[in-house]
């Protein structure tokens, strides 16, 4: 007979495995929707030919930083590997009075740098926005390799907290892209976050229960095999069993053989002998006599 405890604890084991999968995949059905309801149109201005934008670092490990973008098409009618529209485009970045422009900003009019936000799946493909120059890039990725040697990426020196007013004498618009990237490795950490939380639970516990369900129907539960002893029927449960007399407890019982009893021959008793006694009437005639 199975054992119903170690079933009960199985079957627990696996509805609550089951409904971990199910906050799997509910992960999975809203991470669609949770990264579109990201646009990258919230972290973009307006155009205009200023925009003021304050350095914000509150983790301590750098900022990304915010592009400026125009738009323009990318053609480079002298072939010297330069976008025009990047080269003929001009800006500066103040700090109240003091133009930062040289080290809190810098410029890469290459076709790959400008169409960085243009490709299919960027976040402004298809709509002639060019990344002319970034400012705060205070990230230190790697400026690549030159031959056999590393070169360190030009990093932007912006102070935390500090308002930068970014002025050109054309329109601009300025993507924060900083911001952008936050808000996506969120959402990101909470789907990761809930899929391999939920999916390791349903697992894990999927195998334990199917563990447990296999124990709960080989082991049986609690029974009292009958014990049938020589000459009797097995003693009742609540009755205890008492050695006999000469053998401790504990020791095995050492069957003893019966003989039948053997019938005794009644004895002949002797019969008492009978004492001949005179007559009383030849007593008396002795007493005449004398």
């Amino acid at each position: 007979m199975a054992n119903k405890p170690i079933l009960i604890a199985a079957a627990v084991v696996l509805l609550l495995s089951v409904g971990s999968l199910a906050v799997a995949g509910a992960a999975l059905g809203s991470a669609e929707e949770d990264f579109g309801s990201i646009s990258a149109d919230d972290y973009l201005t307006e155009a205009a030919t200023s925009h003021e934008i304050q350095y914000i670092d509150e983790d301590g490990f750098g900022s990304a930083g915010f592009f400026i973008l125009i738009e323009a098409e990318a053609t480079d009618e002298n072939d010297d590997g330069l976008v025009d529209a990047c080269v003929d485009f001009q800006f500066t970045v103040m700090a109240g009075s003091n133009d930062v422009t040289e080290e809190s900003s810098e410029v890469d009019c290459t076709r790959s740098a400008t169409n960085k936000f243009d490709y299919e799946g960027g976040e402004f493909y298809e709509r002639g926005f060019l990344a002319v120059a970034k400012i705060c890039d205070t990230y230190d990725d790697g400026g690549g390799t030159n031959g056999d040697q590393e070169v360190a990426e030009d990093v932007e020196s912006c102070t935390v907290g500090t308002v930068y007013t970014v002025e050109s004498t054309t329109s601009m618009m300025v993507f924060d892209s900083d911001s952008y990237a936050i808000e996506m490795l969120g959402v990101l950490g909470d789907f990761l976050g809930e899929l391999l939380g939920g999916s390791c639970l349903g697992f894990i516990g999927i195998c334990c229960g199917v563990i447990l369900l296999v124990l709960g129907l080989i082991v049986g539960g609690n029974q009292q095999t009958p014990v049938i002893m020589n000459g009797g029927m097995a003693p009742q449960a609540g009755v205890g069993y008492q050695a006999p007399v000469g053998q401790m407890p504990g020791q095995p019982m050492v069957q003893q053989s019966y003989a039948p009893p053997v019938a005794q021959q009644p004895t002949p008793q002797a019969m008492p002998q009978a004492t001949e006694q005179a007559p009383a009437s030849q007593i008396w005639d002795q007493v005449d006599n004398q």
